[in-house]
């Protein structure tokens, strides 16, 4: 019987704790999400003034009462089921930053340059998420915030991010 040396134990790897900025911006992406539900909840509340009114400007235009209605109920809706999506997607992908996914880094930072779109929306609660969405990227791109994603992208390849190798 042959004898092979025995294989060395291997230390378990701990995971690579966030830093405190990363952890500040995982919490404000998901008051950027706090946010869009409120502004969902706002959508719903608001959609009989909106009907309403869109109604009194259609009259004279050709557009009966009830197409109008059919098309301002589909516009919210649709709305209503992108901001769902969107908000998903957005706690999500804060909740994989905050584990140190550079990708996830990098989509957050497109998102919240897409919801300066929405700025205004809401009664100003729209303006609350952009702002803390603005910050919450700030503090993404923090040296230590940068060290954090290097080195959980090293543990995860085994390069050595002070040397490359």
């Amino acid at each position: 019987m042959s004898q092979y040396p025995a294989a060395q134990p291997t230390a378990p790897t701990t995971p690579i704790a966030p830093p405190r900025p990363v952890q500040i911006a995982f919490l404000l992406f998901l008051l950027v999400a706090l946010t869009r539900v409120i502004t969902i909840i706002i959508s719903l509340a608001s959609i009989g003034t909106v009907r309403d009114q869109a109604v009194k400007n259609a009259s004279g235009t050709g557009v009966s009462s009830s197409q109008m209605d059919t098309i301002v109920t589909g516009g919210v809706i649709g709305a209503i089921v992108f901001g769902v999506l969107f908000l998903i997607a957005f706690v999500l992908f804060a909740f994989f930053m905050r584990r140190g996914a550079n990708w996830a880094r990098i989509v957050l930072t497109v998102l919240t340059a897409l919801s300066l779109l929405s700025v205004l929306g809401a009664y100003g609660v729209g303006a609350l998420g952009v702002v803390a969405g603005i910050v919450a990227v700030v503090l993404m791109f923090l040296t230590p915030s940068n060290e954090y994603f290097r080195n959980v992208k090293a543990r995860k390849t085994g390069v050595n991010p002070a040397t490359g190798y």
